[in-house]
C-alpha cells in the first residue's frame, strides 16, 4: 500500500512536466529554421494505396479498355490479312482484278475468250521483257495489256502459259530466232506445230498528236487471239500473190488479216516463177498489164490440179482505171464473167454512198452463197470505186456462178463516153462474182473458184482497218470459203481500242469540287471528327 501510493502521484507530474520541454524544443527548432533562412515545408498528402496488378486487371475500366484495343488489333491484322490474300488470288487468278478502263482493254474479247477456249495442245506466250517492265508501261504506254491479257489467257486455259524473257540475261533465247530479229516488246507464241512472232507494231498503232501528245490504238486482244488461231490450226493454207503486172492492189492490210487466220502469204511472180507449191489461194491485185498464154495456162493447172487435196481459188480485183486485157478477158469468160474496163458504177441517192464522192458506194452483200462465216455482218459493205461485174451464164457444165454483191438500184455507170447531162439508166449492178467448178484429186471432190471483185480500193487500210465497215469480216470469210477452211478455225478480225481515252469526264468545277472541297476538305475532317468521336468515349470508359 505504502509502495503504491508512493508511486501514483509522480506519474501526472511526469507527463505534465515533459509538455512544456517538448513545446520548448518545437519553438527553438522553429526558431533555427527562421534563422537559418530555410521556409517550413507542408506536410506531404498520405499516399494511397496502391492496387495490385490482379485487382486492376479485375476492374470494368480495364476490361472495356482491353477488349477495345484487342478488337482494334484484330480489326487491323484481318484488313492485312485480306489484303495478302486478295493480291495472291489476283495474281493466280487475274480475272478477279476489276477492269476500270473505259474500253475494257484489259478483259479478254469474246472472239478471243473463244480461241483461247480451242487450245488443247501446250501453248507457250512468251513475252520479250522483264515482267517489271511489263506492268510498268516503260515497255511502250498501254504495255501492261500484254501482261493481263496473256495472264488471263493462261488462267482461262491450263494448256497456256505464259513466261517473262529478259534477253539481257538470257541473249541465247533470240538465237532460235535469228531470221526474225527479236527485239524487247515481241510476243512469241509457240506451239509444238509452229511459232508466231508479234512484234510492237503488231500489238499497238503508235500516233502522236498534233500538240506533242502520243496517242493511238491497241491491238493486243486481236493480235494474240490470231498468234493463238495460228499456232494451234493443223493445218496453213497458203495466199500468193502476183507481183509481176505493177498490180495496184495495197496488199498490206489484207496480207496481215490473212496471217492473223492462219494463213501463210507468199510474194511471186506468174511470168518467171511456179506458182507457190502447196498455194490454195492466188491473188491477181489489180494488174495493169495483161497476162501471157503461158501465165494463163498455169492459172488453168492450178485450178485443175489433181494433186491438190483441197479447194483452191483465183482471186481477181478490178479498177476502172485498167486498160482493156483481153487475154485475162478471154479466160474469164470461160468461167462465166467480165468486167467492163474504164467503167464505174456511181450512186444517186447520197444516202448510200459515203465522203462526196459518189463512186463509194455502199453494196449488198448476196446470200445465194453461203460462205460459212456470219450470218449477219451488221454493218456496211462497201466498193468504192467498182467496175462492173458482169455474169454471162448461171450454170455451164460443172460450173455455176454467184453473185456475191451488188450495188443499190439507184445507181448508173459511168464511162469515157458519159458526157455531163446525160441521165444513164439506174439498175443493180454486181460488185463481186464467184464462180464454181469441181475438181477431183485423191478420191475426193474439192472446188475450184474463180472470184472476181470491182472494187480495189476497197482493200485500203482506212477500210479494212476500223470497225464501221463489213469488208474484213467478210473478206476473211471469203478466203477461207475459198480454200476450205471455214470449220478449220474462228474467224479473226483486228479490233483496235483507242488507248488514250479519258475515262473520266469531269468540268472545271467539278474537278475543283472534288479535289478541294471532297477529298482535302470533306474527307480529312470527316476522319478528325471520327477520331475526336472514339477519343471522347474511350475517355468515358
Amino acid at each position: 500500500m505504502t509502495n503504491e501510493n508512493k508511486k501514483n502521484p509522480a506519474s501526472p507530474v511526469t507527463e505534465e512536466a515533459s509538455q512544456p520541454a517538448a513545446e520548448t524544443a518545437a519553438k527553438e527548432t522553429a526558431q533555427a529554421e527562421e534563422k537559418s533562412g530555410k521556409k517550413s515545408k507542408k506536410p506531404k498528402k498520405a499516399k494511397k494505396n496502391r492496387r495490385s496488378f490482379k485487382e486492376v486487371v479485375k476492374t470494368e475500366k480495364f476490361r472495356r479498355s482491353g477488349i477495345s484495343a484487342a478488337f482494334t488489333a484484330g480489326f487491323i491484322v484481318v484488313v492485312i490479312l485480306i489484303n495478302v490474300i486478295v493480291g495472291l488470288l489476283g495474281e493466280r487468278y487475274p480475272s478477279m482484278n476489276v477492269d476500270l478502263t473505259k474500253n475494257h482493254t484489259n478483259t479478254l474479247s469474246t472472239q478471243a475468250a473463244s480461241i483461247v477456249d480451242k487450245v488443247k495442245t501446250p501453248v507457250t506466250i512468251y513475252i520479250i521483257a522483264t515482267e517489271s517492265q511489263t506492268k510498268s508501261d516503260r515497255i511502250i504506254a498501254g504495255y501492261s495489256q500484254v501482261g493481263e491479257l496473256a495472264a488471263k489467257m493462261a488462267e482461262r486455259n491450263r494448256n497456256i502459259s505464259v513466261k517473262y524473257i529478259d534477253l539481257d540475261t538470257n541473249p541465247t533465247f533470240a538465237s532460235d530466232y535469228r531470221s526474225d530479229n527479236i527485239t524487247v516488246g515481241n510476243v512469241i507464241i509457240r506451239s509444238d506445230k509452229r511459232y508466231r512472232v508479234l512484234t510492237v507494231t503488231d500489238l499497238f498503232n503508235v500516233s502522236y498528236n498534233p500538240d506533242g501528245t502520243m496517242g493511238g490504238t491497241s491491238m493486243v486482244d486481236s493480235a494474240l487471239a490470231s498468234g493463238l488461231n495460228s499456232v494451234i490450226s493443223e493445218s496453213v493454207s497458203i495466199a500468193a500473190f502476183d507481183t509481176g503486172h505493177s498490180e495496184q492492189m495495197d496488199t498490206t492490210t489484207y496480207k496481215k488479216l490473212l496471217s492473223n487466220n492462219s494463213f501463210e502469204t507468199k510474194d511471186f511472180n506468174l511470168l518467171t516463177d511456179a506458182i507457190p507449191t502447196g498455194a490454195r489461194l492466188v491473188v491477181l491485185g489489180c494488174p495493169t498489164t495483161d497476162y501471157t498464154d503461158s501465165e494463163i495456162q498455169k492459172l488453168d493447172a492450178f485450178l485443175s490440179s489433181s494433186s491438190l487435196a483441197g479447194d483452191r481459188s483465183l482471186l481477181i480485183t478490178f479498177h476502172p482505171s485498167q486498160t482493156a486485157m483481153p487475154k485475162l478477158s478471154a479466160f474469164l469468160k470461160e468461167w462465166g464473167i467480165s468486167v467492163t474496163p474504164q467503167t464505174i458504177v456511181v450512186e444517186s441517192d447520197s444516202s448510200k454512198y459515203y465522203t462526196s464522192d459518189p463512186s463509194f458506194i455502199l453494196s449488198n452483200l448476196e446470200t445465194t452463197l453461203d460462205l460459212g462465216g456470219s450470218s449477219s455482218y451488221n454493218k456496211y459493205y462497201t466498193t468504192p470505186q467498182s467496175s462492173p461485174i458482169n455474169i454471162l451464164y448461171d450454170t455451164k457444165g460443172t460450173r455455176q456462178t454467184y453473185s456475191l454483191s451488188k450495188s443499190n438500184d439507184t445507181c448508173y455507170l459511168v464511162d469515157n463516153n458519159t458526157k455531163e447531162g446525160d441521165k444513164p439508166a439506174k439498175a443493180a449492178y454486181h460488185t463481186g462474182v464467184l464462180s464454181q467448178d469441181t475438181v477431183k484429186a485423191g478420191g475426193k471432190e474439192y472446188k475450184a473458184n474463180v472470184i472476181a471483185l470491182g472494187s480495189t480500193t476497197m482493200f485500203n487500210s482506212d477500210i479494212l482497218a476500223p470497225n464501221t465497215f463489213a469488208n474484213a469480216a467478210y473478206l476473211v470469210d471469203l478466203s477461207r470459203y475459198a480454200t476450205g477452211t471455214t470449220n478449220a478455225t474462228t474467224a479473226i478480225t483486228e479490233t483496235p481500242v483507242d488507248t488514250n481515252v479519258q475515262d473520266i469526264d469531269l468540268s472545271t468545277g467539278t474537278s475543283i469540287l472534288l479535289g478541294l472541297g471532297v477529298f482535302t476538305l470533306l474527307i480529312p475532317l470527316t476522319i478528325v471528327i471520327a477520331g475526336i468521336c472514339v477519343y471522347r468515349r474511350r475517355r468515358h470508359l
